[in-house]
């Protein structure tokens, strides 16, 4: 039986920009086959494209792993170990022992996080070919950084809309529920099992930096500050005062552990309600719009708290404002932040934009990979 997906007439041409999404309306025929099958990939007259994973119900029906023919071990093996190099390059272990070594299509291994955490690693998987692997993930891990500890942390929307059971708990080695790490010399608290995503926000470490490089002298606000991380950028820095906001009790616990209390309240409560006296204000919220059809929702979410915000900043100071969602885009994002300031009557200049961190790449063949954004706002 002929085990290859077909394409369309000119549907090869993604494949040929090397774009690892392969949608279902572009198939032309495939085999019967279970959701994470590796499948060789085919364009209309026969000539061999790429191996991918196939899902029989998503409308991104293939996820490329390989534009060749290599077993998938090997595959997974030789694109763990490249992202290792990378990082290696990017951060000194004295410094930072944090950082995202597998960043899904970033680094060519669709459905994938790995984060590092010193001597603990954390992994999600969101696809059906990645868990099918993920004995073969551990096994690279486990070879390539000799960590005390992989914890999965599996829990995703984007694994259940995949049809994946949630999946949390130690894979390898001892249960560490948190462990201490560096990041540019300053340490923190990671909470493993209990904390958001897979402990800490590592995709935020540069504008951290930007942050502490500009907090001298400012009165500085963190809102939805988690366990401090802004916040003890901006006090290394030199802020004279930092306050951080945030709702939810594990952060009150790890940010004291990180020794910067938090005021634990609802941050749009406080922002309504507070004069928000302060030089430098961030607000870095959770994704408002997890999915296509949260936009509308989040969108209004987005104008209204940014326009309360620079309603009451003072004159001659700073916002940085963010977004996770994936689905509200920069232009999206950027226009949302001019009608705030058109409602809020302020003059409002963009000063910044947002410093990717380095270990959270963006593979040029693949934009949809660009999720984070931050604008820098100066207030007249």
């Amino acid at each position: 039986m002929d085990q290859r997906v077909i394409l369309k007439p000119g549907k090869e041409k993604s494949l040929h920009r090397r774009h690892p999404w392969v949608f279902s309306g572009a198939v032309q025929s495939a085999p019967s086959f279970s959701n994470g099958d590796l499948l060789p990939i085919y364009d209309s007259a026969g000539a061999f494209l790429a191996q991918g994973f196939f899902h029989n119900q998503n409308s991104i029906a293939g996820r490329v792993l390989c534009f060749d023919r290599r077993p998938p071990e090997t595959v997974i093996f030789e694109k763990i170990n490249n992202a290792l190099t990378l990082r290696k390059k990017l951060f000194d272990p004295k410094i930072t022992n944090a950082y995202r070594l597998i960043n899904a299509e970033g680094d060519g291994l669709s459905g994938l996080i790995v984060d590092v955490y010193d001597h603990v690693v954390v992994l999600q998987i969101s696809t059906y070919g990645m868990e099918r692997f993920k004995s073969c993930i551990v096994e690279s891990l486990v070879s390539h950084l000799k960590p005390k500890s992989i914890y999965e942390k599996s829990s995703s929307s984007s694994r259940t809309q995949e049809g994946l059971e949630l999946c949390t708990g130690v894979l390898y080695g001892e249960n560490i529920p948190e462990v201490l790490i560096l990041e540019n010399g300053i340490p923190f608290y990671v909470p493993i099992a209990e904390g958001q995503k897979t402990g800490f926000f590592l995709d935020q470490r540069s504008m951290r930096a930007w942050v502490g490089a500009h907090a001298e002298g400012k009165r500085v606000l963190n809102c939805f500050s988690y366990t401090g991380g802004f916040s003890l950028y901006a006090l290394r820095g030199g802020a004279t005062h930092v306050d951080s906001v945030d709702v939810s009790p594990l952060a009150a616990i790890f940010s004291a552990k990180n020794g910067h209390p938090i005021i634990q309240t609802d941050v749009f409560d406080f922002i309504k309600t507070s004069p928000l006296n302060y030089d430098l204000i961030i607000l870095d919220p959770p994704a408002f719009a997890k999915k296509r059809a949260d936009v509308i929702q989040a969108c209004q979410g987005y104008k209204e708290m940014n326009r309360t915000v620079l309603g009451k900043m003072p004159p001659d100071s700073f916002l940085v404002t963010a977004s996770c969602s994936y689905f509200i885009d920069g232009p999206l994002f950027q226009n949302l932040l001019f009608q705030a300031a058109c409602e809020a009557k302020r003059n409002v200049r963009i000063v910044g934009r947002h410093i990717q961190a380095p270990d959270h790449p963006i593979s040029l063949d693949h934009p949809e990979g660009d999720y984070l954004k931050s604008l820098v706002l100066y207030i007249e």
